[in-house]
C-alpha cells in the first residue's frame, strides 16, 4: 500500500524472519473475518482459507524480502492467482532509532477495503489517479479462497501478501 523508497540501514543487523499467517490460528481467523466483513456488505459469500495460497503468498513475501529489500512488486504476469500487496516502513525516531510498527491483518485489509471510495460501480472504473484494484479483488464475486503471508525485513519494514483464487479484476467485468 505504501511505496516509500528505502535504503538499507547498515546499522541494522536483523535478518528477515518469515512469519506466515497460516501458522497462527488467531491470525488465520482474523484474516478471514477482515476479508469476509467487506464481502458481506455486498451480500457475497465468505472466502475460505487456503493453506496452499498462504504458502504461495509466503514464498513471494520471502522472495521480495531476500532479493528486493522488501520493496513491493507483483509477481510477473501469468500468475494463476489474484494478489494484493501492502508495505509499511519502520517507525523512525529523531534519534535514529527504528522500531517495528504494530500492524495487523485487519489494518491491512481495511486499507485495501477503503479503496471502495475510489471505485465507481456504474462506470466500473477507479477515480483518476487513485487505486481501487485491491478493493475489487477482495469483493470479486467468483473468488472463493484467500491465503496470506507476512514478512518482516531486516530494516524493520513489513510486507503483507494475500493471494486469491480464482483471481479477479478482469478488464470489462464488474466485481459483483
Amino acid at each position: 500500500m505504501h511505496a516509500e523508497s528505502m535504503q538499507p540501514d547498515p546499522h541494522t543487523h536483523n535478518k528477515p524472519t518469515a512469519k506466515p499467517i497460516s501458522n497462527n490460528g488467531q491470525r488465520f481467523a482474523r484474516t478471514l473475518d477482515a476479508h469476509n466483513k467487506v464481502r458481506r456488505a455486498h451480500g457475497l459469500s465468505d472466502l475460505t482459507w487456503s493453506a496452499s495460497l498462504a504458502s504461495y503468498a509466503q514464498e513471494w513475501a520471502n522472495h521480495l524480502a531476500s532479493t528486493n529489500n522488501c520493496h513491493m512488486r507483483h509477481r510477473p504476469s501469468g500468475s494463476p492467482h489474484g494478489e494484493n500487496l501492502w508495505w509499511a516502513s519502520p517507525r523512525r525516531w529523531s534519534n535514529g532509532l527504528r522500531e517495528l510498527q504494530e500492524i495487523d491483518i485487519q489494518r491491512v485489509v481495511k486499507d485495501w477495503a477503503d479503496e471502495k471510495q475510489f471505485y465507481n460501480y456504474r462506470n466500473n472504473s477507479c477515480k483518476r489517479g487513485e487505486q481501487c484494484g485491491h478493493y475489487t479483488q477482495i469483493v470479486w464475486k467468483e473468488t472463493t479462497q484467500v491465503g496470506c503471508a507476512y514478512q518482516q525485513c531486516g530494516d524493520l519494514s513489513q510486507l503483507w501478501v494475500c493471494n486469491y483464487n480464482p483471481p479477479g479484476n478482469y478488464i470489462g467485468e464488474r466485481p459483483y
